[in-house]
């Protein structure tokens, strides 16, 4: 039994592998690392390796590492941003400053497809393209949704907003204006983007979209893609296979 873990800015992933049976884990959204960790069920004792990629910062690495070894027994190991790995090269000066979670997307992406365009819709979205000969061209990192919304309505007096649904046409409410606003905004970014990459890359090279806010974008979008939900956690575990 094999255990991954995909540390975001707001979220953790997990996966269990054991033998050719995967147990598709939660999504936590909390840092009580010892808390999530008791949350991720099927494992304990008797687990073979424990692998992670965490964006946490140092400090949380350190609690998350030792929470995950009393619950394991088994002395985790984090992957981080290389130079070069498997076929993949940073445009990075300081490589290890890339979001690992950026790094092992675009792993799993050239290992699979060749040459892509990843977007990742989460707390941040990001946008990265690697071209056929896997050199990491460079990315986008603008704020998500969430923190779109968030902005807005901090700094904006009077402005409140309900949860909805989002679609690209006017908005007759203030809420309606402010979700489909963010959501149109975002799809015309992404959407430039990909236009853009793909007459560098390849009109057909594949785009993969993953990240939390993923189902609010893809109905939106007008070129093809592929939604993968668990794309950092996929690669995280090409990696250890690789490794190990």
């Amino acid at each position: 039994m094999k255990l991954f873990v995909d540390v975001g800015n707001t979220a953790l992933k997990w996966r269990i592998r054991a033998g050719d049976e995967v147990i598709q884990g939660g999504c936590r959204h909390e840092r009580r690392w010892d808390e999530v960790m008791d949350a991720i069920s099927g494992v304990g004792a008797g687990c073979e390796a424990v692998w992670v990629a965490s964006v946490a910062g140092a400090e949380s690495d350190r609690a998350i590492a030792q929470a995950l070894h009393k619950k394991t027994g088994v002395v985790p190991q984090f992957y981080y941003s290389k130079g070069a790995d498997f076929g993949v090269s940073s445009c990075y000066p300081e490589p290890r400053r890339l979001g690992v979670d950026r790094w092992v997307a675009m792993v799993e992406c050239f290992q699979k497809y060749g040459a892509g365009i990843i977007v990742d819709c989460g707390s941040a979205l990001t946008i990265d393209a690697v071209d056929a000969k896997g050199q990491f061209l460079g990315g986008y990192i603008v704020p998500g949704l969430g923190m779109l919304r968030g902005a807005l309505l901090r700094d904006t007096a009077d402005v409140h907003v309900e949860a909805g649904a989002a679609g690209l046409g006017l908005g007759q409410s203030t809420g309606e204006c402010v979700h489909n606003g963010l959501l149109r905004m975002s799809v015309a970014f992404v959407t430039e983007v990909v236009l853009e990459l793909r007459q560098v890359l390849d009109d057909t090279c594949k785009v993969l979209i993953t990240g939390g806010d993923a189902p609010a974008l893809i109905d939106a979008l007008g070129f093809d893609f592929m939604h993968v939900p668990d794309l950092v956690l996929d690669g995280l575990e090409r990696i250890a296979a690789e490794k190990e």
